[in-house]
């Protein structure tokens, strides 16, 4: 559907900017009455959310059981991710074709593009898209530091060349906190904080040195959420089946490019490409299109599904503008002086979503 360029430029003086970004053009002796514009192609966004898991065991892990009873303990160092959530949207770019819409001196259509000369309306203003932003990145808390526990041990832990030595004096300290803690608590211990203010900085800080010090026996698992945006513009080759590896995911680290080999792949396959169909007149005959036409896509429907690790994470049929056909609108419609008409297109496939006399509009 590339063909040669209608105009190879375009001088257009400007209404009051629409928000966002948009123009509006009108035609006069600088551009020849003639105003040239974009229709879309359309960019698929998928984006993917992914929980990222690290399981640190701790170094005394194995002496848990003797000194500490029963407690839950990682026995060896592990990471995992799972993919959560997949969504997909569509937002349309300029495409390489451009088209010409020739008006006659004095007339006072309008037409909006976006910031790349996309056609969004004639003869009314409408905002340019935007994207929606990403969430952003989560934690389950800080990432702990496994050496921490050394801050609370002394001399003796140090010098001694036996791990079960080692364990036994970490958990005579950790029993002591707990003593130190209760005592605080009960209002017993031999100094006592003078406000309730310093009793709760205290009992926070025997806390903060008791897990410490725990975490050397049951280990730590530290949890992370990441987003990741893809943005691609399907071409024919993908429209037509071809499976796509879209980004991957490493256990326990971030995304992956799709061509980084680290990592499971996540997959985007397009499906049951069906082109659309062509408006009828009043006999049920294919409408030919109308004398300098105010173009416009009528685009094809297509199912775009994501996999990962063998499930299906989402299946969702979009229309894209990429092996549709353009259509158009007579341009008497917009240039009528007594009852001139309006029309809105959609951002993401160039397809016509209203058509209404200026009365309709400003009556809303």
């Amino acid at each position: 559907m590339r063909s040669s360029l209608l105009a190879t430029a375009l001088l257009a003086c400007a209404l009051p900017a629409a928000a966002q970004s948009t123009k509006m053009l009108t035609g006069d002796k600088s551009n020849e009455y003639g105003i040239v514009y974009s229709l879309p192609e359309t960019e698929v966004q998928i984006d993917l959310t992914a929980t990222f898991t690290q399981r640190v065991a701790g170094p005394f892990r194995q002496y848990a059981p003797r000194y500490l009873g029963n407690v839950d303990v990682i026995a060896a160092d592990s990471r995992s991710c799972t993919l959560d959530a997949a969504s997909i949207s569509t937002r349309g770019r300029a495409g390489e074709q451009k088209y010409l819409m020739t008006l006659k001196p004095g007339a006072t259509t309008a037409v909006c593009v976006a910031a790349d000369g996309m056609l969004l309306a004639v003869n009314t203003q409408v905002e340019e898209p935007q994207s929606t932003p990403l969430p952003p990145a989560a934690t389950s808390g800080e990432r702990p530091n496994m050496d921490e526990y050394l801050q609370y041990v002394d001399e003796d832990f140090l010098v001694s060349l036996s791990d079960a030595k080692k364990a036994q004096m970490l958990a005579r300290t950790i029993m002591e906190i707990r003593e130190s803690r209760l005592s605080l608590s009960r209002g017993t211990a031999e100094t006592m904080p003078t406000d309730g203010r310093q009793l709760e900085l205290m009992l926070q800080s025997l806390q903060a040195q008791e897990n410490a010090l725990m975490r050397a026996f049951t280990g730590y698992e530290y949890s992370f959420t990441e987003s990741r945006r893809i943005s691609l513009l399907p071409d024919s080759a993908m429209l037509e089946g071809e499976r796509q590896v879209i980004a991957r995911i490493a256990p326990g680290e971030n995304f992956r490019n799709g061509d980084d080999l680290v990592g499971q792949p996540i997959y985007l396959t397009f499906s049951g490409l069906t082109s659309p169909e062509m408006p009828l007149n009043a006999k049920g005959e294919p409408k030919t299109m109308p004398k300098d036409a105010v173009a416009y896509r009528l685009p094809s429907t297509v199912t775009a599904t994501v996999e990962f690790g063998g499930r299906t994470l989402l299946s969702q049929e979009i229309e894209i503008a990429q092996q549709g056909e353009v259509f158009g609108l007579d341009p008497k419609l917009f240039t009528d002086k007594k009852a001139p008409s309006y029309a809105i297109f959609n951002p993401a496939t160039g397809a016509l979503t209203e058509v209404a006399s200026m009365s309709a509009e400003s009556g809303k």
